[in-house]
């Protein structure tokens, strides 16, 4: 394959995987803190790695700010997500279902905590403290949910994900 082919195969993947980001967050939009894109994006970074992932995991945080309009938590976006990549490349080799439940578990219960940062910069600690406290409950309920779904879909995605190649 050429190296123009290549770069195309690339390009439809990291569209093809942006769309399946955004179709996940629509589609379980109306409950609040449970969610697929967790889940997706680790097993998106370990089949197609950081760089493919990474591409995706902007494009999809461009979308929802062209769509939601651009606030704190589209803000937190732009690095909550990069972050989630960057930690799957260092762990991508760990095959543990239970492993990656947990580590999926946490990102949800501590996600609320990144998002705080935000609010750290724009209103100060007394305010970032205050957004944290008083989300706890959600950032729970996504740790719980977060568990769940990746105790249930790991598996069955990953074989799935194993039928796409890409040069």
């Amino acid at each position: 394959m050429t190296d123009t082919g290549r770069l195309i195969r690339r390009l439809v993947t990291i569209a093809v995987l942006t769309a399946i980001l955004e179709t996940a967050k629509f589609a379980l939009n109306t409950i609040a803190n449970v969610e697929l894109i967790t889940l997706l994006i680790i097993l998106f970074t370990r089949k197609f790695g950081g760089r493919i992932t990474m591409a995706s995991v902007f494009l999809f945080t461009l979308l929802e700010t062209m769509w939601w309009g651009l606030s704190i938590w589209t803000i937190t976006y732009f690095y909550v997500w990069p972050l989630l990549v960057f930690l799957t490349v260092l762990f991508r080799n760990r095959e543990s279902l239970l492993f990656w439940s947990i580590f999926s578990a946490f990102y949800g219960l501590f996600f609320g905590a990144l998002c705080a940062l935000t609010t750290l910069i724009t209103a100060g600690a007394n305010a970032a403290l205050a957004w944290w406290i008083a989300g706890i409950s959600y950032d729970i309920v996504h740790c719980v949910s977060n568990f769940i779904i990746c105790m249930i879909l790991f598996l069955p995605l990953s074989k799935a994900l194993e039928h796409i190649q890409i040069p």
